[in-house]
This record gives structure tokens, sequence and C-alpha cells, in this order.
């Protein structure tokens, strides 16, 4: 029985309930019994619909977060998106490949294309392709960069002039999803740098003439249209005349100055559609395209030649400023650049040997001349290196009587000379070889040796007892070598001699060439006791009054104006003016080129202090030359040339 009901029975039966109520007490305990189970049913159903709400509104609120923290990363992917193709220096666009509607586009695009955020909206794809056609000198390219586009799953690359100036790259692409992308960049700046780069690459940065890169280009295009038109080329080859001179005395900036003026002035000399480029440092090159005639050329030539022809002014002074050029022809002189450019060259050294300042045509003889000269390089590098370059030594003697003791026909001094002897025992005389060694810069190791090898002598002689003054023979090329006179100087004091015993030749046409530098050293050449001989007195035109103020100590009367002294009357009236102008100046003279005794007694009348040639001796090894001092036993006033004869003391 239900216990509800059995709580009620009590409260209102004392006794035993009458058997009579047992069914329906049955009835309505099972009544509350099945009231119970409902109750309970609905309360655990009741129960678990709360906790599937519950759950379901715990997912619902987690599915709101979601889509929420969704829609803010969307919102920041925008804008990280947008912040993106507008920080991009490239303008992109997207069109989209159904609605033909842009559906993406920086402000970099709207700027390249002259467009408005406003405008862009109301546009379509075919309206875009239209503005850019508009904007770009070639726009009919882009119809074949949209079909590149469309059937190239690489895209296609352009690069455009654009009508307001400068370039634009262009980058186009269909994507499946994306539809079709265009990527624009402006390229102005880097094709300006790419062209700065290459102008740089191909002129010359001083003059701003095409270099030897862009000439070698040139000169092909010519070689090749005067073989298709049948015509014919003129190359010009020019190295300037005293340009080195100028250079190593004023300095690289007059210098500079000075090849700019120069290359105005060959721009006046040639016609506009000829090229002049600079190939080195004071060479130039000009290609003479369609010649009619070699007397075309010469004329051509002769005006290049004029415009150098008037003064240059540097540094508040006036310099002449002349060209060697070498001149070779299409085809008949080489039909290739490389053969051109050789033979023009040797042509112009050509020109440089018959006196400078003129030009000269490449002829198949002078191929042979510089084969020659080429080889003789070869073999002077060989030679040096073999040590095959020896000293010989040519006395000097007095001619008049001296009040120390000296006699007539006794030992002076010696003279140092180059001589080059091959293992074949064959001679090099020096006139063959020393110009070939300043052209090729062996002549500053050459001019080392020869002070260390007369200073070795000396030295030797010194030791032996023998004590005479060697003169040695300075190069044009030598004299410009900064600091060599201080070389020279050091070279001498390291054999541990006295200066005295050592001087140095050189000739006027050397000091005309920088009298500032000349005298400089000069002057130091004699602070250090070295004597100084002007060599080949009167070969040149140097002017006396430089003469009175040089440091010169002695004057050599050029051998031209001693050979025909026994049958030249103007001969000898130069040499007695140079001997009586030469004692005025208190300056030593000496006569080179003596071979036969009318010469001699000549110059002993006309009162010259000494005499060289092959009269009184010739040039002999060190090992040989001391015959010499036998002959003439030593002396005070043979010690030292600064010791003049017929001076007091």
């Amino acid at each position: 029985m239900h216990r509800l009901l059995k709580r009620q029975l009590k409260r209102h039966f004392q006794e035993t309930v009458p058997e009579t109520f047992q069914p329906l007490l049955q009835a309505i305990s099972s009544a509350y019994e099945q009231a119970d189970l409902d109750r309970e049913m609905l309360e655990r159903s009741l129960a678990l619909t709360a906790e599937e709400l519950l759950e379901r509104n715990q997912r619902l609120s987690q599915n709101l977060q979601t889509q929420q923290q969704a829609q803010a990363d969307l919102k920041a992917s925008y804008e990280i998106l947008d912040a993106t193709l507008n920080a991009s220096k490239e303008g992109i666009l997207v069109v989209s490949a159904d609605t033909d509607r842009p559906i993406a586009v920086n402000k970099h695009y709207l700027l390249l294309m002259g467009l408005s955020e406003e405008r862009i909206n109301h546009m379509t794809g075919a309206d875009l392709f239209r503005n850019s056609f508009l904007q770009l000198f070639e726009g009919q390219q882009l119809y074949d960069q949209l079909k590149e586009m469309r059937n190239h799953e690489h895209g296609s690359h352009r690069i455009y002039p654009m009508r307001k100036g400068g370039w634009l790259e262009v980058y186009a692409v269909k994507h499946p999803v994306a539809g079709y992308i265009w990527m624009l960049r402006d390229i102005s700046e880097i094709r300006e740098k790419e062209e700065t780069i290459t102008y740089q690459a191909q002129h010359d940065s001083l003059t701003g003439l095409p270099n030897r890169v862009l000439l070698q280009d040139r000169l092909e295009l010519s070689i090749n249209r005067a073989q298709a038109q049948h015509s014919r080329i003129a190359l010009c080859y020019i190295d300037l005349d005293g340009f080195k001179t100028i250079n190593d005395s004023l300095g690289h900036a007059s210098g500079d100055k000075l090849l700019i003026e120069v290359a105005l002035r060959l721009k006046q000399g040639i016609k506009p559609q000829d090229t002049l480029a600079r190939v080195g440092g004071d060479e130039f090159v000009v290609i003479m395209d369609d010649i009619s005639s070699q007397d075309e050329v010469l004329q051509r030539a002769d005006n290049m030649l004029a415009t150098l022809m008037p003064p240059v002014e540097l540094d508040q002074r006036s310099f002449f400023i002349g060209a060697s050029i070498g001149i070779a022809m299409y085809p008949n002189d080489g039909e290739s650049t490389g053969l051109l450019m050789r033979n023009a060259d040797i042509a112009m050294y050509r020109a440089k040997a018959n006196g400078k300042n003129c030009f000269h045509f490449f002829t198949p003889s002078l191929e042979r001349i510089a084969q020659h000269r080429l080889q003789m390089e070869t073999e002077l590098r060989k030679a040096i290196e073999q040590d095959q370059l020896e000293l010989y030594y040519q006395p000097k003697v007095f001619l008049q009587n001296d009040p120390r003791g000296a006699r007539t026909g006794q030992l002076h001094s010696f003279e140092a000379l180059l001589r080059w002897q091959r293992p074949d025992g064959s001679f090099v005389s020096p006139e063959s070889f020393i110009h070939i060694a300043e052209e090729a810069g062996m002549i500053s190791q050459i001019g080392q040796m020869v002070v260390e090898k007369a200073c070795h002598q000396a030295r030797q002689w010194l030791n032996e007892g023998y004590e005479s003054n060697i003169s040695i023979n300075l190069s044009p090329r030598q004299f410009l070598i900064p600091g060599f006179h201080e070389d020279i100087v050091d070279t001498i004091r390291s054999y541990g001699i006295p200066s005295a015993m050592i001087s140095v030749e050189i000739t006027e046409s050397l000091l005309m060439q920088d009298l500032v530098s000349a005298r400089g050293v000069l002057e130091y050449f004699r602070a250090h006791d070295v004597f100084v001989y002007l060599d080949d007195f009167g070969s040149g035109f140097s002017s006396l009054n430089y003469l009175k103020t040089l440091p010169v100590d002695a004057i050599k009367i050029d051998r031209t104006f001693v050979r025909d002294l026994s049958t030249s009357r103007a001969d000898r009236a130069i040499a007695n003016t140079i001997i009586t102008l030469g004692k005025q100046l208190n300056k030593l003279i000496v006569a080179e080129g003596i071979e036969t005794v009318e010469q001699a007694n000549f110059l002993i009348d006309s009162g010259c202090d000494l005499a060289q040639g092959y009269f009184y001796g010739r040039p002999v090894n060190g090992e040989s030359a001391r015959h010499y001092f036998q002959l003439s036993p030593t002396l005070p006033a043979a010690t030292s040339p600064l010791a003049k004869p017929g001076a007091s003391e």
C-alpha cells in the first residue's frame, strides 16, 4: 500500500480498516503509485530538457563567439590585404572573369593610370583596358599581352614606354578563382639608372666621348655597313705630342683640362656622322665612314691637325699641343676591328718617328717594322733579365794645357755609353733600343741599372787607386720620373764614392720640355756636387736667356757641327760662337765626335776645353778603360770636371 494512503488511514481509522474497503484502497494505492511514477518521469523529463537546452545554449554561444571572431579576423584580413595592396609599389588590379568588374585595386594603380576611386567603381574591365591603352605609346601590344595571359599559365610580361614619360612594366596572369590579375610597376628610375650605367660603361668619364668598348661596337657596325654597301672606311689613331710633359709638370687637373679642350677641337675637325672616341690617356680614334678617296682622308686629317694648332691656355701659360695620326683604310688595311686598330696604331708610331705633328698611312712595310719592334722589345726584356746590357766608357781629354799640370790629350773623365751584346756576340746600338725601352716602360729600370753599374765601376776604380768622373746620359722619359734625381744621389752615396765622381748629361730638348721642373732637378744636382753636361747643344731651339740662368756646368757641342769643321765655314763659325759664349758664361766646353787631326787642331786653336771622339779613344768596357789611366797619370785636375781647364785656382 502506498505510503501516503497508509498515513491517511492511520489518521482516520484507529482500528483495522474494514475488509470491504480493501479493493478500493488497493486501487487508490495503485493510483498514488502511478501518480508518483508519472511525476518522477515528468521531473526526469524536465531535468533532461533543461540540460539539453543549457548545452544547446552553450553551443549557440560558442558558435556566436566563433562567428564574431571569424568576422573580426575577416575584417582584419581585409584591412591587412588592403594595407598590403596599397603599400606595394606596384599597381594592382583584379578583374572578375565572371562579371568583368574590378574586385580589387590599390591606390598605386589609380595613381599610375590617372583614376579615382569614385570613377573606377563605375568602370568595367573593358573600360580599364581602354584607359591603359591610352596611357601607353605601344598600347596595341596590350592586346597581344592579353592573349598571352589567357593562353599561358605563367602569365605575360611586357615593358611599355608611357605617353607622359617614363617606362611601365606590366605583368598579367589569369587566376582560376580571382580572375584577371594585372600588376604594374613604374621602372623609369631603374631604366634611367641602367641607361646611366650603360652610358658610363661605354663613354669616357672625362670627355664624354665613346670609349674603347663603344668604339669597338661602332667600328663593327661601320665595317658591316661598308661591306654591304661596298664602301670604304678610314680609321685614324691619334696620339697627342708632348702631353705627358704638360701632365707631369702642371699636374693631372691641368692635363684633364687639356684633354677636354682637345676633344672639343677634334669634334670641330670631323664630320657630324664620324665617331670620335677616347681610348687611352692621350689617345683618340676617329672612324670616318663612306670615304670616297684617299685625298678626302688627307684633307680631313689636315683639318684635325689644324684645329690643334692654336695654343692652349693653362694656368695662365700658353702651350702648343700637336698630334701624331696613324691612318688605316678598310678594306685594304684590314677587314676586322682588331686588325684596323692595330695597323692604325702602327702608322701612328711611324708618324711620331717622322717628327710628330703629322699623319702617316699604314703600309705593309710598317707592319714588318712593327713586328721587328715587338721582337726587339721581347729580346730587350730578356736582355735586362739576363744582364746583357753593359756600360762602355769613352774618354774625354784635355785640349788645353792647364796650370794644374794637365796636358793636351790627357784623360779628364769618361762618358758611360750603354751597349747591348747579344749571346751570339753581336752588338745592338742604343739608338735601336732606347726609344723602345721608353715606349715600353722599361727606361726607369734601365736608367737605375746604368746608375748602379757606373757607381760600381767608379767604386772599383777607386779601390784600385784610379779616380775619374763618369758621366751618364739621362733619357727624356727618365727625366720625368718623379724623384729620379734623388734616387741617383742616394745610389751614389750607397757606394761610398764622392758625388763628384758621377755626372749627368741631359739634352737641351729635354730641358725645354719643362723648364720649371728641370731647373729644380738641376739645382738639386748642383747642391749635391753632381756635375751637369748640356748635351747636343745647338741642335735644338733653346733660349740663350735660359742657358744663362740654368745651373748647367758644361756645354757639349753637337757632333753635327764638328763633323764638317775642316770643310764648312758655317760649322766653324758656329763652333767658335758656342766656345766663346760658353767661356763668357764660365761653362766648360766639350766637343764630341772628333775623328780627325784637323778637327782637333781647330778646336785646340779655338780654345775648346775638352774633346771626345774616336780620334782620342773609342768606348771600351771597364776592364779595358784602365788603359787610359795608364796613359794619363792621375792628376788633381782630372779627378773632377768641376775643375775647369785654364781657370785659376
